[in-house]
């Protein structure tokens, strides 16, 4: 074989080897498919979140949520390139739903989406939600008053017929594992668990943004913005690394509902923001990765009696005559009678809705910072808190 022929060769195998470059339409669909093009020159991969995963294929990718709900077994969707054909997959994933993306409409199920939804530009492609009071997210408030948005949850149980009615390209679910969700998945509407909330790190949850952003093909916007969360949790958490454990308070989380109190998990990300902010928590020892319930309020006032900081505590609760009016023994605790008791409803909505729920689980970052500021304030000095304010001793 002559030299220049031996060169045509090698250029023919190169061609073949390399990705086509994508044509694509406005939409974002292929124009003319290619097997041997390679359609997502951007991916995403989660680093701190262990509850979903996702491979990627010439033309589509295998997205798997470990937990999608409690009790749940793991699920994987099949989302393919428009304009490309339906892949050939085994028997495992033959009822697996199959979602063309980039999708262009969704019913929203959960108000955790939101920020994600905001930091990918993709609240223009939310069509429904399950409670529009629920939302605080400016950028959703605006989209709902200037767009026609189907509410399909507002009496608690999702209105089936509404939701296929519309028939969007997905809807996400929260992760609660209704009855009623099944019937839409039933009815042909795939269905995804945004199951973020089962996550037990801070930025575990945050990074569900990029989950958000494998539905747009919007990983570098995804990408991009958690990188910055992750770089400003990072520095926040610098600022009591050197803390010794005889400086760091011993702090308290959870609300009382009737009687019984709702403590964060010594697993969850509510601890591990604790730990990150420098302080101890009461319960480090338990193993909830969620909240866990004490029925007898003794058992917690004798864990909590030493505890100089209580976050996370109901939203009702404006002085110290609110906690007493709840249980006497609460306000008795040292933290209520010093006024170290926060609540993290100080960020609203235009319709009174708490970000924190919304905005603090994509910015965990700035939850920390607020953190540090009541647990280490001379660690944070002119730090403006952006979620959470502390009851007043007087009336």
């Amino acid at each position: 074989m002559t030299k220049s022929r031996s060169l045509l060769a090698l250029a023919c195998l190169i061609a073949l080897a390399a990705p086509a470059s994508a044509q694509l339409d406005e939409r974002g669909c292929v124009t003319s498919f290619d097997p041997q093009a390679d359609y997502f020159a951007a991916r995403s991969a989660p680093e701190h979140a262990d509850n979903f995963s996702v491979e990627y294929f010439g033309h589509y990718k295998l997205v798997t949520v470990e937990r999608p709900y409690p009790g749940g077994q793991s699920e994987t969707y099949v989302l393919v390139q428009c304009g490309t054909p339906e892949p050939a997959l085994g028997p495992d994933l033959a009822h697996a739903p199959r979602i063309t993306i980039p999708i262009r409409s969704l019913f929203s199920g959960s108000t955790s989406q939101s920020p994600a939804l905001v930091a990918i530009d993709a609240v223009e492609a939310v069509t429904g939600v399950a409670r529009r009071d629920f939302i605080a997210t400016p950028e959703l408030i605006a989209h709902m008053e200037r767009q026609k948005v189907v509410e399909y949850e507002t009496s608690g149980v999702v209105d089936v017929e509404a939701v296929v009615a519309a028939a969007p390209d997905v809807l996400m679910a929260g992760g609660g594992g209704e009855t009623e969700i099944g019937r839409v998945a039933a009815a042909g509407i795939p269905v995804v668990n945004f199951a973020d909330w089962q996550e037990t790190s801070p930025l575990g949850r945050a990074e569900w943004v990029k989950f958000m952003g494998l539905f747009f093909n919007a990983e570098a916007k995804a990408n991009s913005a958690f990188a910055e969360v992750a770089e400003e949790y990072a520095r926040a958490r610098a600022l009591v690394a050197n803390i010794q454990e005889s400086e760091r308070p011993l702090v308290l989380s959870g609300q009382s509902f009737g009687g019984t109190f709702f403590a964060a998990g010594g697993k969850s990300f509510i601890a591990q923001l604790i730990e990150d902010a420098g302080g101890r928590y009461v319960f480090a020892d338990n193993a909830s990765t969620g909240s866990f319930e004490i029925r007898d309020l003794e058992q917690l006032i004798v864990r909590a009696r030493e505890a100089e900081i209580w976050i996370q505590a109901s939203i009702h609760y404006r002085t110290l005559a609110d906690i007493a009016a709840d249980d006497p023994r609460l306000a008795a605790l040292p933290a209520a009678r010093s006024g170290q008791v926060w609540i993290p409803d100080a960020l609203k909505g235009s319709n009174g809705g708490v970000q924190f729920y919304e905005l603090g689980t994509m910015r965990p970052d700035l939850v920390l910072m607020d953190l540090i500021s009541i647990l280490h304030p001379e660690r944070a000095p002119g730090h403006e808190r952006v979620f959470n304010r502390p009851i007043a001793l007087g009336p």
